[in-house]
């Protein structure tokens, strides 16, 4: 049937690939399981030749790459030759190929909802480069399947704003429904009420004809599977259990079906064939089928594949084989194929998918001894760490540690204490990780020299590091740097060599500096990307917790370039979080918040990245009096807390502090302040023992500023208002200076007020407005700054231009593109507005800017 209601996705695709021809572009194509995406790209491509075509499997656990083994196999295209290769090199192959397209080029990826991670980093690495390329990307998935936290929705969030078009197909109306069923020459009757529009179900039921309206899918497809006879149903059966499709030469080995019956599962309308192979007309079908065979029977037909595959001598993908293993429960053959699926996908960078083979190993496979499960286990728990399974990963070692303790192996048994501290750490459970590195080192200490007493020594330097112990820290760097140079261990050298220079930074800054560049030029020298990119991250968040605001921004910056170019993205998210503070004190809000939202839709977990991005957010809603950063706070304490480290729970509590102090609670003020000084006083950190003195004296807790206080903070509780001014003035803090000057006379006060006003810190001008004239101070501005008086909710400048263009009924991908900001960042305004204006929807938002005069009732701009 030709398509209805489809023209306008049609012409936006076909204007994206036209513009391909000069400049690459990518579109998303997104709706529900039987929306129609597939038939709107095979529409697409009626008049087009350059087409690659590639999908992603519906395995239980993903083959990694295979849309590119799709195109490799249907195009043979130059790439295909570094398929087995390492996968910067295939990645760099296809961009090249693409960049030296004589005309535009269009890549499918079709249904991406079930990528592996090797092809969600693939749609990552071309969809930043995509600008330089003639290709249109174009990528399908099931939206209602892709969840905020689902792997696709990171990568989709990472691609540029400017680049990315999105097309969402929405369900038939009444009318097309209609218009289908005439063309059909069937009745309309109860079809759209039945089906609620969804094209393939609609199209299923009018093919099916009848009286009686099937009520789902499944009901259709196993009424018409019923109508075939038994040796159709046969084969009908065999393909249900292979996602995607089935090879003839698999169908012929296991049935010989004759064309008759062939045909006959092609006219009823459920399978389709090719030369080569036979698939279903849609997932949907084929799922149907499959959830009717009983358990019994999907095991031996799974069973029956699986010997047919491994007999025939070809090369078959090690998930596949997998796949029917499990479903057939054959130990042996899932035991033999699972750790080789695993380790292709390692190899292709699926992590996620590397994990879940050896998990599958692990728990349906049986090991030839304590040996390969010991290898099992660390493998496992490797991947785990990698993509963010935290919990698993520490399950793991700690099942390798009682097993390295049975057998006597204490080296090993170190090693991997060593190990489960980092991973503890990554989790939050920083007192878990200090007694797993002690353990560590007590057991190493008994034994001769070696490599993993280097490596033990510099965790333990890290820990101490990070828990701002930083005299204690470049004890234990220095005896790890020097055993791994009398041992020759390269890499261990560089990152103890970074962690010296980062604990350095907190006592002697220049001396750090110079430390954590030498590692920079070690790492990049010797290709040691991670330890590269947290050299250049601590550089910028070590800078920034020592107010060193310019220094910071500049490393943090070149944290993001890097940890972007070589795909690190902890890193990238952690540098991201910190830049958000830096903007946070430099006054640049709007930059603050569009990296606040972007790096908490990219740390979904508990991780260090994420209490960070929650505290610039926090500040940033408190100063603006935005709704909300309470909310924010709390969850920023519950995870600081979990680590028991001065870095993350000195941050969160002097925040909470400035927000009681806001909300005029200065008991409660005094005691979140008072919750971490004592700690920050232990570890003499001068500018947290500043900031936190400084939030208990202004409510009332302290009457002096105690020893170590960073100056600026010691000028603040002294009250030399005009020192403190110039010094935050000096260190680029405006808030920070702005405040010092609050606290001076009535032209300081003036200046301030002027600083709070151009920032938009609504609750500090407001509440300064009030001392003036309670002061008697004559000729106070009434009104808020410029574009607060425009509108009586204090929106930002931003949120209201984001306001203006929903008006125009732009959708929040399509503002993202025209503002060149990402979508997560859009959808954090639109969340930010809706709460101010007070409504409840976007349409509400809506209408009450336009009845309050915000943005003019029309249309269109």
């Amino acid at each position: 049937m030709e398509l209805v209601e489809r023209e306008p996705a049609l012409q936006t695709l076909r204007a994206c690939l036209q513009t391909a021809a000069t400049r690459g572009n990518v579109v998303l194509i997104a709706g529900e399981a039987g929306i129609g995406k597939t038939s709107v790209l095979r529409a697409l491509t009626a008049a087009h030749d350059a087409v690659w075509w590639g999908a992603c499997d519906a395995l239980q656990t993903p083959h990694p790459l295979a849309p590119l083994l799709d195109i490799a196999r249907d195009r043979r295209p130059r790439f295909a030759a570094h398929l087995s290769g390492p996968r910067s090199a295939l990645f760099e192959a296809v961009l090249d190929e693409l960049r030296m397209a004589a005309g535009a080029v269009l890549v499918v990826i079709e249904d991406a909802h079930w990528a592996d991670d090797a092809t969600l980093d693939l749609l990552k690495f071309l969809g930043r480069r995509i600008e330089r390329t003639h290709a249109l990307l174009a990528v399908s998935f099931r939206d209602d399947e892709v969840s905020a936290s689902h792997p696709l929705r990171r990568v989709l969030g990472e691609l540029p704003a400017a680049a990315v078009t999105r097309v969402e197909l929405e369900r038939l109306s009444p009318q097309a429904v209609e218009t289908l069923a005439r063309r059909a020459r069937r009745s309309a009757t109860g079809v759209f009420d039945a089906t609620r529009g969804n094209p393939f179900f609609v199209v299923e039921v009018l093919r099916e004809g009848g009286t009686v309206v099937p009520r789902s899918v499944q009901d259709l497809v196993l009424a018409r599977f019923a109508r075939l006879p038994l040796p159709a149903q046969e084969l009908v059966r065999l393909a249900a259990v292979v996602p995607a499709r089935i090879e003839r030469w698999v169908a012929d080995e296991l049935l010989a079906p004759p064309p008759a019956t062939v045909d006959a599962c092609i006219d009823i309308g459920l399978l389709v064939a090719d030369g080569t192979t036979l698939a279903f007309r849609h997932e949907l079908a084929r799922v149907a089928v499959e959830a009717s065979l009983s358990p019994p029977l999907a095991q031996a037909v799974h069973a029956r594949v699986l010997a047919t595959l491994i007999a025939s001598g070809r090369e078959i993908a090690p998930a596949r084989l997998v796949h029917h293993a499990a479903h057939a429960h054959d130990v042996a053959a899932v035991s033999r194929y699972a750790p080789l699926a695993a380790e292709q996908a390692r190899n292709r960078g699926a992590h996620r998918e590397a994990a879940a083979q050896w998990a599958r190993a692990l728990r349906d496979g049986a090991p030839a001894d304590e040996a390969q499960r010991q290898q099992w286990l660390e493998a496992y728990a490797l991947e785990c760490q990698l993509t963010d399974q935290l919990v698993e990963a520490i399950e793991a070692r700690r099942a390798l540690d009682a097993s390295y303790a049975r057998s006597g192996q204490t080296v090993q048994q170190a090693h991997n204490l060593s190990r489960m501290a980092l991973v503890q750490v990554l989790a939050l459970r920083n007192a878990q990780a200090d007694a797993d590195s002690r353990r560590a080192i007590e057991l190493l200490d008994r034994l001769p020299p070696s490599q993993e007493r280097a490596y033990a020594y510099w965790v333990q330097a890290q820990l101490r590091m990070l828990n701002r112990d930083c005299a204690e820290s470049v004890e234990w760097a220095r005896r790890s740097l020097a055993l791994a140079q009398e041992l020759g261990t390269a890499e261990t050298h560089a990152a103890a060599l970074g962690t010296l220079g980062t604990a350095l930074l907190f006592i002697d800054y220049d001396d750090g500096c110079r430390y954590l560049q030498q590692t920079l030029q070690l790492a990049l020298a010797e290709q040691l990307h991670w330890v590269a990119a947290n050299a250049y991250s601590n550089l910028g968040s070590g800078s920034g917790e020592l107010w060193r605001l310019a220094e910071a921004e500049q490393w943090l910056r070149e944290a993001i370039r890097f940890s972007t170019q070589h795909e690190i993205d902890f890193y990238l998210h952690y540098a991201t979080a910190w830049l958000a503070l830096v903007e946070l004190y430099t006054g640049r809000w709007d930059e603050a918040a569009a990296h606040a939202a972007d790096a908490l839709g990219d740390a979904m977990s508990a991780t260090t990245s994420r209490v960070m991005a929650l505290v610039a957010l926090g500040r940033l809603r408190l100063r603006r009096g935005d709704p909300g950063a309470e909310a924010v706070l709390d969850e920023a304490l519950r995870l600081a807390e979990a680590t028991g480290t001065l870095q993350r729970i000195a941050p969160v509590r002097a925040a909470r502090a400035e927000a009681a102090i806001a909300r005029g609670d200065v008991v409660g003020a005094d005691a979140e302040a008072a919750a971490a000084l004592p700690l920050a006083q232990r570890h003499g950190h001068s500018w947290f023992i500043g900031e936190l003195a400084m939030w208990r004296w202004r409510a009332g807790g302290i009457e002096h500023a105690p020893e170590g206080c960073a100056e600026p903070f010691a000028h603040e509780m002294a009250g030399r208002w005009r020192e403190a001014a110039a010094a935050w003035e000096g260190i680029g803090a405006r808030y920070e200076q702005a405040r010092a000057l609050a606290d001076g006379d009535s032209a300081a006060q003036r200046q301030a007020l002027e600083i709070f006003d151009a920032l938009g810190a609504r609750p500090a001008v407001e509440q300064l407005r009030r001392r003036l004239r309670a002061a008697g101070v004559r000729g106070v501005p009434r009104g808020a700054r410029a574009t607060t008086r425009e509108n009586p909710y204090g929106l930002t400048r931003r949120e209201v231009e984001v306001l203006r263009l929903l008006c125009t009924g732009l959708r929040n991908a399509e503002i993202a593109r025209r503002l060149s900001r990402s979508v997560r960042t859009v959808d954090h305004h639109v969340a930010a507005l809706i709460a101010k204006l007070g409504v409840a929807t976007r349409v509400e938002a809506i209408q009450r800017a336009q009845r309050s005069g915000l943005v003019e009732p029309t249309a269109e701009e």
